[in-house]
């Protein structure tokens, strides 16, 4: 099935039927885990944020005006959780992405000679203002589209690709003053695009 054929189909029908929902979070789990477990760096905080994003989807499914932007909208519900998340328990570290326990998209000889430069690229990108980091993560790790950004961070399409901009030249700054040099962690910006 194509999800962006029926996508406007399967959502009307969940807005009657929650036992249509599933597809939707069958189709957007991956990109939403991933995206949430960037932004907290903890696998179980991570499950249980992604639990409650799609429990808010579903609760408020029938709140949800169909523009054709559904995965900008679970998006925009994730973000907000994690900023709730980090309300509520804001004495936790805020990042830390030496957590190896998120599976990895490249093979395991990569993994032996990634993992710290991956590791190194992430606590940069952590360093990055929260707009910045967010325009970033979604735009490279999810490839989302300018526009689903701009609707998720509730900004311009204009002020996303400055905020993208920006990100990247900070992060390039924070980069070429990393000891290991900026291109191998350039290179891990890449692969994890």
């Amino acid at each position: 099935m194509e999800m962006m054929e029926n996508e406007h189909e399967i959502t009307e029908k969940s807005q009657s039927d929650p036992q249509h929902f599933v597809h939707h979070y069958n189709h957007y789990l991956p990109q939403i885990y991933n995206y949430v477990f960037y932004k907290v760096g903890n696998t179980h905080v991570a499950e249980d944020i992604v639990s409650d994003t799609f429990y808010k989807a579903l609760k408020n499914i029938s709140k949800y005006k169909n523009k054709g932007f559904f995965q900008a909208w679970l998006f925009a519900i994730a973000r907000n959780t994690v900023i709730s998340h980090y309300r509520k328990n804001s004495r936790e570290i805020l990042y830390s992405f030496d957590n190896t326990d998120h599976p990895d998209p490249v093979t395991v000889e990569d993994i032996v000679s990634t993992k710290e430069s991956r590791a190194e690229l992430l606590n940069k990108v952590a360093s990055l203002p929260p707009n910045q980091q967010d325009a970033l993560l979604l735009r490279y790790t999810e490839d989302l589209k300018i526009k689903e950004i701009a609707c998720i961070l509730n900004k311009s399409e204009g002020a996303v690709k400055l905020l993208l901009h920006r990100g990247l030249r900070n992060l390039y700054s924070e980069l070429s003053n990393s000891e290991k040099g900026s291109a191998v962690l350039y290179r891990e910006a890449v692969l994890y695009r």
